[in-house]
């Protein structure tokens, strides 16, 4: 009964830290509930697709020539398949053309499978029943709606090797294999009649150059089956040589990384921010019950006195702050709750999924509790100087014998009084405002890594060194186009500017010791740059990213088997390059070890990376010129993949500014108060002595400038030391091996000026209390 007591005074005198860091742990809560929920929906209803759609662990495209009845021997002898399904597709080798977009990316085309499921018209989830398409219709995966910006009704053309026909989409289904927006390659679905009639123009046109029809083969794994679906692709393929001769393949662990690839990492960073907020809410504690206890001396001796024990009044102020955390856990769920759908339907057309709600309510208690432990731990720990409180000492109301108690001791200026004052202030308080520091420290640094993030995108020179393709010019050609005439166009574009970097090649996969990797022919193989070795230059070497490298356990000189079709061959390992092709899991080869491998020196897309941005609008208009319709160009600033990725960061740079300035302003009410407590007589006295409010209010406020000052230094050093590394990591899933982007004055003081003026202001708010305290505040004391 004492202790509630105690604890309801408590929570009645500090009201503002109570309800403080009930603010605090509601935000965190809240955020947790989203980002585990937003997680756990995107996962849940993406393997709910898998199910339905019966979809297998290892999907294979290859053609039809190809698949003959040795392979099927091979594959119903294996002991490891349980079972395999094989569709005859359409191959739509020249991709898909909408009203607004046109996608080279090669399409399989069959008739409606079991388990798709369409999509409503409201794009909010399924409809009860799928219509069967008529003759000229087409279904197409829900991930192409933004991928080929198109709408039902709309319509599409697919281009063949036997000509183009003309499609009206009729609506949008979940194909969870190849749906997502971020995956090349598409299995949309069309009426038996239309398919019959493209198969048999098809296969008309059919030659060793050209294929327009194959197959697609589901493999299953048994269900006691241990492998994991790379391993057991692998497997399949040295027993049975499927995937070495397939167009490609596709593993259900490889197409739910893709689909959810964006999520992912937005979610890991916003994450990270939420657990050192956290960590920021531990320190806010600390701070808050280490003054209380300075500021209470004397009502703790007295408590002391009439038979209170230290472990009594420890826990009533580890009743009053557990409370506090507990009741703004449960706030930031219940709250969190109704936001889990808005905001993963954000998500829907990326993943090509209809993402519906499934709260992950026990991992959000989870860590919410390991917060609430790790916060009592701590608690006890800083309440251990009510020990030290005796009945003796708080006849004194504990204070120190002396104001300024710093071995530092600035002088004081007469002109600049009030600032001077408040440099001494904080000199002689240096570990009352200590927490305040480490706060700042922590906020800039994050809003730092943000911003770092936003450079990286929009700098030619960042996203260069990380991988990413800088393209000021992009050219798709009518038809796939050998490197001679790609030469001329080069020297067209040479006569308005210098070229940086050009990216020309043709994309396919290999096996690589018994591995499905993503491989390019690059027909310029001299501007790859590599981080060790050199670029390939004759037929039989080959250069890797450091992701491949550390998953097959490789380095430089290493001998590794390439093969492709039914060549095989041995290929050195001359260098490491980065990449981000197929989220960094690539490599490259000349253009004559393509063609020793049974690949054609063509290609029907290229970009370039000029000198001088400025001048892509001009060689736009020069190639249009001179090339007229065998070719289309676009600049690179309208590339709606590098828009997407911008978007996102944005939005998570906002939601990081946004959490940082709450943040501040809750940190800064509360230790501002505390200071203010502590200074009622000093603020008597200042009046007595012709301080006016103002002054005394803007001395206050420097205080805080100060220390948001020291933190945003401190902050600027943490991120020059660790920034890169963390997001290296961070950002590893979309193949970023070496994040560097530089600290530029214009980075580091947008995020210092931001909390340096919140800090400011924020205590010059709460400063108004000054405005009470008179002079009979030193009579009353």
């Amino acid at each position: 009964m004492e202790i509630i007591t105690l604890l309801k005074a408590n929570i009645r005198r500090r009201k503002g830290t109570f309800i403080s860091i009930v603010i605090l742990m509601f935000i965190i809560s809240m955020a947790l509930t989203l980002i585990f929920s937003i997680r756990k929906s995107c996962d849940d209803s993406l393997n709910d697709a898998y199910s339905c759609a019966k979809s297998a662990d290892v999907t294979v495209m290859l053609k039809d020539a190809l698949l003959t009845d040795e392979m099927r021997q091979k594959l119903d002898n294996e002991a490891i398949i349980d079972h395999y399904t094989v569709t005859p597709t359409a191959v739509i080798s020249y991709g898909i053309d909408s009203p607004k977009v046109s996608n080279k990316n090669s399409c399989f085309f069959t008739p409606l499978t079991e388990g798709i499921k369409l999509v409503n018209e409201e794009c909010n989830g399924y409809a009860e029943k799928i219509p069967p398409l008529s003759k000229g219709e087409i279904y197409l995966s829900y991930g192409s709606k933004s991928k080929f910006k198109c709408n039902i009704g709309d319509k599409v053309t697919a281009h063949t090797i036997s000509g183009d026909y003309d499609l009206t989409v009729k609506g949008f289904v979940v194909e969870p294999m190849f749906g997502a927006m971020v995956i090349g390659w598409k299995w949309q679905f069309i009426s038996q009649e239309d398919f019959d009639m493209i198969m048999a123009a098809n296969a008309a046109e059919n030659s060793d150059d050209h294929c327009g029809t194959g197959y697609i083969v589901q493999i299953y794994k048994p269900d006691d089956c241990t492998l994991s679906d790379g391993k057991f692709r692998r497997q399949v393929n040295l027993d049975t040589d499927i995937i070495s001769n397939a167009w490609g393949s596709m593993t259900k662990d490889t197409s739910t990384h893709y689909t959810n690839i964006y999520s992912d990492i937005i979610m890991g960073i916003l994450l990270v921010f939420i657990l050192i907020l956290a960590t920021v809410v531990l320190i806010v504690m600390g701070h808050s019950i280490s003054t209380g206890i300075e500021m209470d001396h004397t009502n703790l001796g007295i408590l002391k006195s009439q038979g209170f024990g230290n472990s009594k009044i420890r826990i009533s102020i580890l009743l009053q702050y557990l409370i506090a955390e507990v009741i703004g856990g449960v706030l930031g769920i219940f709250c969190g709750l109704p936001l889990i759908g808005i905001i993963t339907s954000v998500f829907d057309t990326i993943s090509g999924c209809i993402t519906e709600t499934h709260p992950a309510l026990c991992k959000t208690l989870l860590y919410l509790l390991a917060i609430i432990e790790i916060s009592v731990v701590f608690i006890i720990i800083t309440t251990h100087k009510v020990c030290k409180i005796s009945p003796i000492r708080a006849i004194s109301g504990g204070r120190n014998e002396i104001y300024f108690d710093s071995r530092i001791k600035l002088p004081i200026s007469a002109k600049l009084l009030s600032p001077t004052l408040a440099v001494r202030q904080f000199t002689s308080a240096k570990r009352r405002y200590a927490a305040s520091v480490i706060i700042a420290a922590i906020l800039v640094s994050f809003m730092l890594m943000s911003n770092a993030l936003s450079a990286a995108i929009n700098s030619r020179k960042a996203g260069e060194t990380m991988g990413i393709e800088v393209k000021d010019v992009i050219i798709n050609f009518n038809e796939m186009t050998q490197k001679d005439q790609i030469d001329d166009i080069m020297e067209t574009v040479k006569e308005y500017d210098p070229i940086h970097r050009r990216y020309v090649s043709l994309g396919t996969y290999i096996s690589l010791n018994g591995e499905e990797i993503y491989c390019r022919m690059d027909f310029y193989p001299e501007d790859i740059i590599t981080t060790k070795g050199r670029a390939p230059k004759y037929d039989n070497e080959i250069v890797i990213t450091e992701m491949v490298a550390d998953e097959f356990d490789l380095k430089l000189g290493d001998i590794v088997k390439i093969a492709k079709f039914d060549n095989h061959k041995e290929f050195v390992i001359c260098g490491i390059y980065q990449s981000m092709a197929d989220t960094g899991m690539s490599t490259s080869i000349t253009e004559e070890a393509g063609e020793s491998l049974g690949l054609h020196k063509r290609t029907d897309y290229c970009s370039i990376m000029l000198e001088d941005e400025t001048k892509a609008e001009e060689i736009k208009t020069a190639l249009e010129n001179k090339y007229g319709d065998t070719l289309k160009v676009t600049l690179g600033k309208s590339d709606d993949e590098n828009k997407l990725i911008e978007s996102a960061i944005e939005i998570m740079r906002l939601i990081i500014y946004s959490f940082s300035m709450f943040f501040a302003l809750v940190v800064v009410s509360m230790v501002s108060s505390k200071a203010f407590t502590q200074e009622k007589t000093d603020i008597g006295i200042f009046k007595s002595q012709g301080f006016t409010t103002g002054k005394l209010r803007l001395q206050f406020a420097v205080r805080f400038l100060i220390v948001s000052i020291l933190g945003a230094l401190l902050g600027t050093l943490m991120c020059s030391l660790f920034m890169n590394k963390l997001l290296t990591f961070l950002l590893k899933g979309i193949g970023v091996t070496n994040f560097y982007t530089p600290l530029t004055p214009a980075s580091i003081l947008i995020p210092a000026a931001a909390i340096c003026v919140c800090f400011f202001l924020f205590a010059l708010l709460v400063s108004r209390k000054i405005k009470k305290v008179g002079i009979r505040q030193l009579i009353t004391e």
